[in-house]
């Protein structure tokens, strides 16, 4: 095998550890924040943090505005995992790989309709205990080149793995 490949799928093995590890010190760092310190630091939104600290808002509820974010980083991670565990192979090309991709793609733009749902939410439940709320629904072109940059990818590995493929078939 060349060892080109064998480097790119040890630093595959390397960055699916990295991952984990990110994973369980962001998860400990919220864990801690919400047991020892009583803060619930996965939403920056200032609504979100008026309502926090405010005794009329229920924390249930918003613990529950908050789950779905939580919910997607975790499926993020596995989808992440399992892409890394067949670069790891050496499958970079694969179809098993390509459809990780495209699941992270998709959790992406989900990721984004969230986080808008989330701060629409989050408005009018703070309009519901609050006289004047001020609802900003900020949209972040950061986010949306990200995407459009992955799609572009994921386009460009499929058009290489089937000119790969017809070159296997011309020789």
């Amino acid at each position: 095998m060349n060892p080109n490949m064998q480097k790119l799928m040890k630093i595959s093995g390397l960055f699916r550890v990295l991952v984990l590890i990110a994973t369980a010190v962001v998860v400990i760092y919220l864990g801690y924040s919400y047991l020892v310190e009583g803060e619930l630091r996965f939403s920056t939104s200032h609504l979100f943090l008026e309502l926090w600290h405010d005794e009329r808002a229920s924390r249930g509820v918003l613990l529950a505005i908050q789950t779905p974010l939580f919910i997607t980083l975790f499926i993020g991670v596995y989808w992440l995992q399992k892409l890394l565990g067949y670069y790891q192979q050496g499958q970079f090309f694969g179809r098993e790989s390509m459809t990780c991709y495209l699941w992270l793609i998709w959790l992406k733009v989900f990721d984004l309709v969230l986080d808008i749902a989330q701060i629409l939410v989050t408005g009018y439940y703070h309009r519901s205990i609050f006289e004047h709320t001020s609802i900003e629904v900020p949209i972040d072109f950061g986010d949306i080149t990200t995407i459009l940059l992955m799609l572009v990818i994921a386009y460009l590995l499929k058009a290489a793995k089937e000119i790969e493929e017809e070159n296997r078939e011309f020789i």
